[in-house]
């Protein structure tokens, strides 16, 4: 019960702010974007940690790699392609393909792989980022309500 009600208290705040494209009421409301913005982020990294985890690559260097990517392609190519074409299925083809791109490049690093490492293909990366992209995509409209 009380681990329910501090995930409620933490997630409450970020209620006001709405899924892609975010805009947020309140430009000064920096806590509800930090946790806005974090859970997406968090979500769809866990997840991508995770299927490459099966794939047989590194959990932490990984998970690590891809949050910090993850964020500098949000704010360094998505929001720009967003604010230039103003579709946000043109942005999230944009960017799931950085996103697979960056993925199968992060395959080809021996300190990302584990022993029985096979290799990635390129369609996997793609589905990957896909799959990533959808979830964070959706926790967003789950935690605007």
């Amino acid at each position: 019960m009380k681990k329910w009600m501090v995930l409620i208290a933490i997630l409450f705040p970020a209620t006001i702010t709405y899924a892609n494209p975010t805009a947020m009421p309140n430009p000064l409301s920096w806590v509800k974007a930090v946790i806005f913005y974090g859970s997406c982020f968090g979500v769809e990294v866990l997840l991508i940690t995770t299927i490459l985890f099966f794939c047989h690559m590194a959990v932490v260097p990984s998970l690590i790699v891809l949050f910090i990517g993850n964020i500098l392609m949000y704010f360094f190519i998505f929001r720009p392609v967003l604010s230039a074409t103003g579709n946000v299925l043109t942005s999230e083809v944009v960017i799931i393909t950085v996103e697979g791109t960056f993925i199968k490049i992060l395959s080809s690093f021996d300190s990302f792989r584990l022993d029985d490492f096979k290799g990635l293909k390129w369609i996997t990366a793609f589905i990957i980022a896909m799959v990533g992209n959808l979830l964070s995509y959706y926790s967003g409209i789950v935690i605007v309500g």
